[in-house]
């Protein structure tokens, strides 16, 4: 009987770890074509919505990129596209809505990390920190799954070309 509940309370505790989230990521959500995050403040990269668009989906509260102001007319578009978190990886499971991935940190600068990914399944599902989501065709024109960790051979000479400009 001993034996019984020891390999019971074994296998609880074995999945109870498998859904925390103390593993190393494995890799991490960036933008396409390997491109480096940093929002440019000095000078003028973007001058319309769908330019900025590729930094809109790591961050819905934005007001401005660049030298783009959103318009009110963008804002109401952005408010009914929040990014959509899974408890797990199905489109019909439970969800919440969010406007930033928590672990989306930007320095002063303009420089940040990407959201790491713990887990993924079936392709398109990924395992952020905030839940699973689901890379759709829209979102893969804009951002695409990384193996390891996040390049910042940039960021020095994105720091120098800030504070120095």
């Amino acid at each position: 009987m001993r034996g019984i509940v020891f390999l019971v309370l074994s296998l609880l505790i074995g999945c109870d770890a498998n859904t925390k989230l103390d593993q190393s990521p494995i890799g991490y959500i960036g933008f396409n074509g390997n491109k480096s995050w940093a929002i440019q403040f000095n000078d003028c990269t973007e001058h319309e919505l769908r330019g900025a668009e590729k930094y809109l989906w790591f961050d819905r509260t934005l007001i401005s990129i660049s030298c783009y102001q959103f318009k009110s007319d963008d804002n109401a578009y952005l408010k009914n596209q929040e990014i959509q978190i899974y408890e797990s990886p199905a489109l019909d499971s439970p969800r919440k809505s969010i406007n930033q991935f928590s672990e989306l940190k930007i320095s002063a600068s303009g420089w940040g990390t990407f959201p790491n990914v713990y887990k993924t399944a079936n392709g398109d599902w990924f395992r952020v920190k905030d839940g699973w989501i689901h890379l759709e065709p829209k979102d893969k024109e804009y951002v695409q799954f990384y193996k390891g960790a996040q390049s910042m051979t940039k960021k020095t000479a994105h720091d120098d070309y800030f504070y120095n400009h």
